[in-house]
């Protein structure tokens, strides 16, 4: 009996453990677990379970509808193919093992959060034990056990640019499931009882008000070609805008989260789609700003794997700060405020904008990136609270919740990494700039909807007599501001600064950047120089006044051309990929990683000793910060992200905010 074990990975093109279990004649049970010990987690929502079990349903109407080759709009009743089970990984494994001995179990690697990462090393004891090969397959690009970031570009590459997994025939397949409808919990209903879920608090078991995107592989390739074919053209002038984000952005997120959707598969279909555009330019025709505005997607779809890949590495990142000279910071007494953390948790802080961004987030689960990074801008400078008391709230808003993005971005821009520029978002000027007129905030923050344009950013500064007009009373109606935006951020930006300042901080930042920062142009270039500390200086008040990228990461990720039918229909027949026994690869990773009080101790990494490089030449200054030539160059490579900005005097990457080295041109 082998066993395929369902996790963020429900889908049937592209799925390595399916696609496995099809080229043999064993029995094979469809396994999806809604695990207690993982439910408990704060970071749950019910948004999330329900979004899961819609791709659970999708799933077994493609398998019921090949099988009997009935129409699409067929209805079932229940689960007839895939076991869903309200119980643990270990029990359930010891119940299948017992009644029917498992061959294999099959899996995709998983680069979860710290309960998920502990509940499969039981897994792998479990199956050590019992001798039961565990097969886990690479579906990110994310390297396991990965000795040198120097490396993660080459590898990811060579990943993305293999053949996609191939179908599994179904009706054969379907000849091979078994469903154990006596595991303990088993779950046949297709509607998700969320009441069942008692581990969950009461408050968190419920879907969102409006949540526009439901699961499955069904949705998630109507919104992949929509985006191809309508939408991306204007994804670099829209993203930035809560206003135009909702159909510029490709809203792959949850998708790909969930893995509803493969990461090789929307690369493959963005590069056929990207081929056939040139075609059409090179003929004269008028392709507009397409090419453009797929190229950034494209720069945004290998930033998602380097951000996982950092988790991936250190998986404690959710528990303690990526450089540990931060680890006081916000954490002293007096320093944790629970009445602004309500405030910025239900949108009521006085800052219109702010509040019209949390409340969007409550009603939908979903936020364009400029505006999510505004929020933790504002909540770990300006109201000074804890990120790590952020994340679970956080968490649950975010449809498209990823651990391996959302710890590292929550660590970068409450500035904790020590390899970041800091960035100190002005709110007020950030709405002004991308909702001018005030039409996202009168959308969300009803009460201000009478209030003129004038004073919609600022509703304080309006007269009492125009408050009344408006029938919106600030203090009454509407908080006044919690804060003082100016000073506290001035007050904040100082403190991390000082921590900045010490020679403490740029020895770790050193450390924390040859574990984590991207390479952007091959070993040979780092030679002979070492990469001083990105925290040495500190960022402009407003990120805005950045340069914005319009050129972006751009590079021959397919090494050997892929054939498709048709760009809008990318063949997954053929597929030869071997894929790694992660079995081996993630045990070793399991005994490289020291507990948490281990690596809470542990200053410096041996490995890091060896590629520690003595800094030539003292640190410049914000004032005597070289410029680079613009004759040399119109782009340059940020090396923490890899991304290419097209600014030839910007000195900070305008993606993750990095500070450009000297001489990077």
């Amino acid at each position: 009996m082998d066993v395929v074990w369902l996790k963020r990975d429900v889908r049937l093109q592209d799925h390595g453990p399916l696609s496995h279990a099809a080229r043999t004649k064993n029995p094979v049970i469809l396994l999806f677990l809604y695990e207690p010990d993982q439910l408990v987690e704060p970071t749950v929502h019910g948004s999330h379970l329900l979004f899961v079990h819609e791709g659970l349903v999708d799933l077994e109407r493609q398998l019921l509808l090949q099988q009997h080759h009935e129409e699409e709009k067929t209805t079932i009743d229940s689960f007839q193919y895939i076991t869903i089970s309200h119980c643990s990984a270990i029990d359930a494994f010891q119940f299948i093992h017992r009644k029917y001995t498992i061959h294999r179990l099959l899996a995709h690697q998983e680069t979860g959060h710290w309960q998920s990462f502990m509940r499969d090393k039981q897994v792998r004891k479990f199956c050590r034990s019992n001798s039961i090969p565990f097969t886990e397959f690479n579906q990110t690009g994310v390297t396991r056990c990965l000795k040198s970031r120097d490396d993660f570009s080459a590898k990811f590459q060579a990943f993305i640019s293999q053949p996609q997994h191939s179908t599994p025939d179904m009706p054969m397949l379907c000849q091979q499931i078994v469903q154990m409808k006596d595991i303990p919990g088993f779950m046949p209903n297709l509607t998700l009882p969320l009441d069942q879920f008692s581990e969950i608090p009461n408050s968190h078991r419920q879907d969102r008000p409006d949540r526009q995107q439901k699961g499955g592989l069904t949705k998630a390739c109507a919104t992949l070609d929509s985006f191809l074919s309508e939408r991306g053209s204007k994804f670099s002038q829209g993203i930035s805008s809560p206003n135009t984000a909702w159909t510029t952005c490709s809203r792959l997120s949850p998708y790909l989260a969930w893995g509803h959707i493969s990461h090789r598969h929307v690369v493959h279909a963005l590069k056929q789609r990207q081929e056939q555009l040139r075609k059409m330019n090179q003929q004269g025709r008028n392709i507009g700003t397409w090419l453009k505005g797929l190229q950034a997607f494209s720069s945004r779809v290998h930033w998602r794997s380097h951000f996982i890949q950092k988790l991936e590495s250190e998986p404690t990142m959710e528990k303690r700060d990526l450089c540990p000279a931060y680890q006081d910071l916000r954490r002293r007494n007096g320093d944790w405020n629970e009445e602004y953390y309500q405030a910025w948790a239900q949108g009521k802080t006085g800052f219109p904008f702010v509040d019209a961004c949390m409340r969007c987030l409550l009603q939908h689960g979903w936020l364009n990136f400029r505006m999510r990074a505004m929020l933790v801008s504002f909540a770990t400078y300006n109201l000074w609270l804890d990120w790590k008391k952020l994340a679970p709230h956080l968490a649950r808003v975010f449809l498209d919740y990823e651990p391996g993005i959302h710890y590292p971005q929550l660590q970068m821009q409450s500035g904790t990494t020590g390899i970041n520029a800091m960035r100190v978002y002005n709110t007020t000027k950030q709405g002004k700039d991308h909702d001018t007129e005030g039409n996202f905030i009168r959308r969300y923050v009803t009460e201000l909807r009478k209030v003129p344009t004038e004073y919609i950013h600022e509703p304080s500064k309006m007269p009492l007599s125009l408050q009344q007009q408006c029938n919106v009373v600030v203090g009454r109606d509407y908080p006044k501001p919690i804060v003082h935006e100016q000073e506290s951020a001035k007050v904040a930006k100082k403190k991390v600064a000082d921590v900045k300042r010490q020679s403490e901080t740029r020895s770790m930042a050193n450390q924390v950047y040859m574990k984590h920062g991207s390479r952007s142009r091959g070993r040979e270039e780092m030679e002979g120089r070492k990469p001083k500390a990105l925290s040495s200086f500190v960022e402009r008040d407003d990120p805005s006044n950045q340069p914005t990228i319009t050129t972006v990461f751009e590079r021959s990720m397919l090494k050997q051309q892929v054939s498709f039918e048709g760009w809008k229909q990318v063949s997954l027949a053929g597929s030869t990929t071997v894929c790694e026994d992660g079995a081996n690869a993630s045990e070793n990773r399991s005994k490289s990683i020291a507990s948490d009080e281990e690596m809470a101790t542990n200053a410096v990494d041996n490995s890091i000793k060896r590629h520690f490089i003595s800094m030539n030449g003292s640190e410049q200054t914000g004032a005597k910060r070289q410029k680079p030539n613009p004759t040399k160059t119109s782009s340059w490579t940020c090396r923490a992200c890899t991304f290419l900005n097209d600014k030839p005097l910007g000195l900070v990457c305008s993606m993750c905010s990095t500070m450009r080295h000297k001489g990077l041109c």
